[in-house]
């Protein structure tokens, strides 16, 4: 059998199986996080049903798409697992490929890609040059295959189109750096700034009160600019987000080396609780370290700095909040880490930033 053709009838046969009773839960969740207001485009709710489908995981680690493959063996078990390479984008229309493709280039990694349809001619012919389809492709072979809902826009629309893209590569840097040398320019450029960070404060911590974050941000990103030979004249404030920190006690702003910039708010109860554990059964305390160590988007780094200060006060900290006896921090902790941040050992941990 043609590989595209059962790459299609595999598709088909995974999307009915993530319809199944035993995702429906998590399937629930995903739709409230990403509809709070419900439904209105069909479209839009396809893609993101397959990026739910092939990239996220459940309870347990595994994916659906993770799941379904372990149904088959071989060479269909190998095709299915290469999709955890899902990639979204919006996709330039170059040339046509063949009788049922095109050559397009992702727009949201600047690569080009060879991308097919399953079911023929038919599947690609509104993609002419100049077209600018936005959707997902999965691996098949050495081309990529449509997969799920897409949507084409004609080359009069393009600059709509395109001028949404820094949006998505900013809510999605994961998008951007499949390209390797997008990734590296990335890496660069955080580890100058990193380097800025602490020639500005002696090292790549510091700790304010919550209402002076703002400045100390602005402080920084001038003496980058600075530091990097740029003129005080030619200075322009950048405008940056409201985090949400007026009023709290302590805020931590860390650069660290791998996990980049990052904001911990009520550092000033962690760094107390770690001190004395006997803190922990107060509720302000358990609950900033339960954050910390149950925030997804909080990198394991913060916890690892705190616990070593004092590795024997730092099991005594978990043993309290976890009800674990036994627990010992050079033992246990990293286990501990990998239970409630399963995505930030995946891989490499990539930089916070997109190179423009």
């Amino acid at each position: 059998m043609d590989l595209m053709k059962r790459a299609g009838d595999l598709k088909g046969e995974l999307s009915e199986y993530a319809k199944s009773p035993r995702f429906q839960r998590a399937t629930r969740n995903m739709i409230l996080r990403a509809f709070p207001n419900g439904v209105d485009n069909e479209m839009i709710f396809s893609t993101a049903l397959d990026a739910f489908v092939f990239t996220e995981r459940l309870e347990g680690g595994q994916t659906v798409l993770g799941s379904f493959a372990e149904r088959f063996t071989g060479a269909d078990r190998a095709l299915l697992l290469s999709w955890a390479d899902y990639v979204q984008g919006v996709f330039e229309i170059k040339e046509p490929y063949g009788e049922d493709g095109v050559v397009a280039v992702n727009h949201v990694d600047e690569l080009t890609y060879r991308i097919r349809s399953n079911i023929g001619a038919e599947g690609v012919e509104q993609l002419t040059p100049g077209v600018i389809m936005v959707g997902g492709i999965v691996p098949v072979g050495d081309d990529w295959m449509i997969s799920g809902a897409a949507t084409a826009y004609s080359a009069e629309d393009a600059d709509m189109v395109l001028a949404g893209v820094r949006t998505l590569q900013l809510q999605n840097p994961k998008m951007v750096f499949r390209n390797p040398d997008k990734l590296a320019q990335a890496r660069v450029i955080q580890a100058e700034q990193r380097a800025s960070f602490i020639d500005l404060y002696g090292g790549d911590l510091v700790v304010v009160g919550g209402d002076a974050v703002k400045e100390t941000m602005l402080a920084f990103y001038r003496h980058h600019h600075e530091r990097g030979g740029g003129e005080a004249a030619e200075w322009q404030e950048p405008e940056l987000p409201d985090l949400g920190f007026a009023g709290v006690s302590s805020v931590a702003i860390v650069f660290d080396a791998d996990e980049g910039l990052s904001f911990f708010p009520s550092f000033d109860l962690a760094q107390a609780v770690f001190a004395d554990p006997s803190l922990i059964v107060r509720r302000p305390y358990r609950d900033v370290v339960s954050g910390y160590l149950r925030g997804g988007d909080t990198g394991p780094g913060i916890l690892r700095r705190l616990a070593a200060t004092d590795p024997a006060k730092a099991d005594e900290v978990f043993r309290r909040l976890l009800k674990k006896p036994g627990f010992s921090w050079d033992r246990d902790g990293e286990a501990l880490l990998r239970k409630h941040k399963p995505t930030w050992f995946d891989g490499p941990v990539l930089p916070r930033m997109i190179p423009v």
